[in-house]
């Protein structure tokens, strides 16, 4: 019912604003797709169907008209408000459509093309946390699924007569509502605008696969401002808000713990069934579901902690394009981007020679060898290994061979024996040089893997630099990350890093015990990350991130990765605490509320799998620590 009303109320808004402005615009043609009412000018919030939320937040527990999912209810459960108080969040950006509801002001303006006065976008500015958005109106199409996210995300709108529809995708994770309620990075955004004298009607609608059982919508009313308010801006910079706490420590509550969760039920009278959201709660016959309250009582002790049974898998779209072709998207700088054969391939070109990081599974590195040579003049000079994992060694031998390191030849390793150079290769500098941390050497030896492949150039602990095309190149070594041997690239200059598996957005992190992976050195390793990272403006763009596997990200994606494991870490070591085994861990789904983003049952890498890992390496770290205490 309630959906039929908001959908009628709408039909109705678009009906009644038409005659104002459908009577046509005097002299011209008549409306196009790419023509419409001028919305251009300031704004401010005049209220929407949640009028007691203001600033759309709500107290913790209230959740009732939101069709969460499992995941997302659980979520929301486990969110504690302290959890604004670390670095990454403080200042992080709106997210549409929660940003209509931001306490400021926000305008429209038009970008014509210059020569024809054709529509080309539609700019949005949010005064809080100084939203930028561009809302494209040429009919351009949306960005590969490996392109980077933001807050604004990206839009592209259309003219329907006086309706506006906006479609945005490529969302970062954000807020529904201000009290944990999320919605994900794989959301996408479908927005109504109507307006009707100096009121803008704004229906959206919210599709996310990974939190939201079925579409989220709402109705808010903007006013026109008569003045230019002249407060547009956002001051905002990060601090250490409370002093002394670990970077590893995310704020959270354990599942089925949160002291806070029957606090507005209770105040209320409301059942706390009702207050637990979830597409049952957005229609009529949900209320029959509250007239005997022991049992909706007992319904709600089960949707507050994971429910027993087969475990959830990503429903996030993969970014790998798998069709057998190698895609290029510059990053920034002198960086790219090469996806396609397995592990990402990242590239930095300039004057000197091509300076890779990973090379692919190999699959495809005749074609990794081409997008290489439509990017640089000259050959490629190094190439680094992040680990010895073959998703990111694969292509070694054939990138080597296609190579070569011109700051061999005539020099003083030049002229020692033929294989004095690099350990294996008998005319060093007609191939490129391959590096790594020397853990990785071990390991491919030990794995019996061709001389060709293994990278002879290594380094033991700390860092490796080079000055290089243009730029400071560091190669960071991450103790007992995904394994003993795993390292990171910054490229100074351009400002990304490339991080390999340490931050995976398709999936949970490989922590490979039997290769020295440990799950604290993982948050470690994606802690270190973020020391050497900053935005350009809460929490967007600034340094971007290449990871092993999916999009470009930028600091808040790591941060939010970062989160998410070490969250999991404190839930498993909470239950081996309490004496569990690991399969009593694995049953008892600590995973439940990411698990719809990044899960697997099949595969290579399960959920199964990294749980175990977790749990396995806590209890071998568990003698260390006691002996350090």
């Amino acid at each position: 019912m309630k959906k039929i009303t908001r959908a009628v109320a709408f039909a109705a808004v678009v009906m009644l604003s038409h005659p104002a402005f459908g009577q046509g615009f005097g002299f011209g043609a008549p409306l196009s797709a790419n023509t419409g009412i001028d919305i251009s000018g300031t704004w401010s919030y005049g209220g929407d169907q949640d009028a007691d939320y203001g600033t759309a937040a709500g107290a913790v527990g209230d959740y009732g008209g939101i069709p969460l999912n499992e995941a997302g209810r659980l979520y929301a459960l486990a969110w504690d408000a302290s959890r604004m108080t670390v670095r990454q969040q403080q200042c992080a950006g709106y997210g549409i459509p929660y940003a209509y509801f931001s306490p400021g002001n926000f305008r429209f303006w038009e970008e014509r093309d210059p020569y024809t006065q054709q529509l080309v976008a539609i700019h949005m500015w949010f005064q809080t946390s100084e939203v930028r958005r561009t809302i494209w109106m040429d009919g351009r199409p949306h960005p590969p699924a490996w392109a980077p996210h933001t807050f604004a995300g990206f839009s592209t709108g259309t003219w329907d007569k006086n309706v506006l529809t906006i479609t945005t995708t490529h969302l970062k994770r954000a807020w529904l509502r201000g009290n944990g309620v999320p919605y994900s990075d794989e959301a996408t955004v479908v927005e109504k605008l109507v307006r009707h004298g100096d009121r803008i009607t704004v229906f959206t609608v919210t599709k996310d696969p990974v939190f939201l059982d079925e579409p989220y919508s709402k109705t808010m009313i903007n006013l026109r401002n008569i003045k230019d308010p002249t407060a547009w801006l956002y001051a905002c910079e990060d601090g250490e808000e409370i002093v002394g706490r670990r970077e590893d420590k995310v704020p959270n509550r354990l599942f089925g713990k949160n002291p806070y969760m029957r606090e507005w039920a209770d105040k209320n009278g409301v059942p706390l069934l009702a207050t637990l959201g979830g597409g049952m709660t957005t229609h009529p016959e949900f209320a029959a579901k509250l007239k005997d309250a022991g049992a909706a009582e007992a319904e709600a002790m089960k949707e507050i902690v994971p429910k027993p049974g087969p475990e959830q898998t990503s429903r996030a779209v993969n970014p790998d394009p798998n069709d057998a072709d190698i895609h290029v998207w510059k990053v920034q700088g002198n960086v790219y981007l090469l996806i396609g054969d397995g592990g990402n391939i990242a590239v930095q070109v300039g004057d000197q020679g091509a300076f890779v990081v990973d090379s692919g599974a190999g699959k495809l590195s005749d074609k990794v060898i081409a997008a290489i040579g439509k990017l640089s003049k000259n050959p490629i000079q190094f190439v680094v290994n992040t680990s010895f994992h073959p998703d990111h060694t694969g292509g070694n031998a054939a990138l080597g061979n296609a190579g070569q390191d011109p700051s061999l030849p005539g020099s003083f390793f030049g002229g020692q024996a033929p294989t004095g150079a690099t350990g294996f290769f008998q005319n060093p500098g007609h191939h490129a040089t391959l590096i790594a941390q020397n853990n990785v050497l071990v390991r491919m030896e030990a794995a019996k893997l061709p001389n060709d492949m293994i990278p002879p150039d290594t380094y033991l602990e700390n860092r490796r630099r080079k000055y290089h095309n243009g730029e400071l190149v560091e190669i960071f070594f991450q103790p007992n990350a995904i394994t003993d041997g795993d390292s990171i690239v910054q490229f100074r200059r351009s400002d990304v890093i490339a991080t390999g598996d340490i931050y995976d957005t398709t999936r949970y992190p490989f922590i490979d015990l039997k290769s020295g992976g440990t799950v604290q050195g993982e948050i470690n390793a994606l802690n270190s990350i973020l020391s050497k990272t900053g935005y350009e403006h809460d929490e967007d763009g600034g340094t971007m991130i290449i990871p092993g596997h999916g999009r470009i990200s930028d600091e808040y994606d790591v941060a939010e990765y970062r989160d998410m494991i070490a969250i999991i870490r404190d839930r498993v070591q909470s239950m081996i605490d309490a004496g569990a085994t690991v399969e009593q861990v694995k049953a008892a789904r600590p995973t439940a509320d990411y698990d719809t983003r990044f899960g697997a049952t099949s595969g290579p890498w399960t959920t199964d799998m990294f749980v175990e890992a977790v749990y396995n390496s806590l209890k071998q770290s568990a003698p260390a620590q006691a002996a350090r205490k």
